[in-house]
């Protein structure tokens, strides 16, 4: 189902909207298949461009969102927080993304939300003092605080299995511009 999709952005030559000229696909509240499509590969390219040339391929979930998933286990997410400059580079093409071109996000519980609390707290108390609280999201971003070029991974580690009795599920981190979003 990928193959066609992408043969025919190929054989279009890429040129999303030509009815109307224009090259790019627009940032109207939803986008074809196709165009979605194109505008996910055109940041892909960019982002390798600017120096993450492992990026996987953009790809579209049965239900039509964008996704880049990994590729032989290459954490693209973990390689990308480590570049924000190269993030920041590829916002304006990001910022081009209909509202519905991901997957909306689980919402979190309150005893979730209050659990992640008491989780960040005992993160703090296990070699972490600059680790923040959660989002309303459940999400912990590191962004504008001493982690926020990359936390030590034998003091994450060390701080995950202290607290693991508090929480054990996924934990989503934003470390800069850009991230977290995909």
């Amino acid at each position: 189902m990928l193959i066609p999709l992408l043969l025919a952005a190929a054989l279009a030559g890429c040129h999303l909207g030509a009815a109307s000229g224009s090259a790019t696909p627009s940032a109207a509240p939803s986008a074809s298949r196709q165009e979605l499509l194109a505008l996910g590969q055109e940041w892909v390219q960019c982002m390798r461009d600017k120096g993450l040339p492992r990026m996987p391929d953009a790809q579209l979930t049965e239900e039509g969102y964008l996704s880049f998933p990994p590729q032989d286990d290459y954490n693209w997410k973990e390689d990308g927080a480590e570049h924000p400059d190269i993030i920041e580079a590829c916002k304006p093409i990001e910022d081009r993304y209909p509202p519905n071109a991901f997957r909306p996000k689980e919402q979190v519980s309150a005893d979730d939300l209050r659990k992640l609390r008491e989780y960040a707290e005992c993160v703090r108390t296990n070699g972490l003092p600059a680790w923040p609280d959660p989002r309303s999201d459940g999400s912990f971003d590191l962004s504008g605080t001493a982690l926020a070029n990359g936390v030590p991974k034998d003091q994450m580690t060390k701080a995950i299995e202290a607290c693991r009795s508090i929480w054990s599920g996924r934990i989503a981190i934003n470390s800069g511009p850009g991230g977290g979003k995909k």
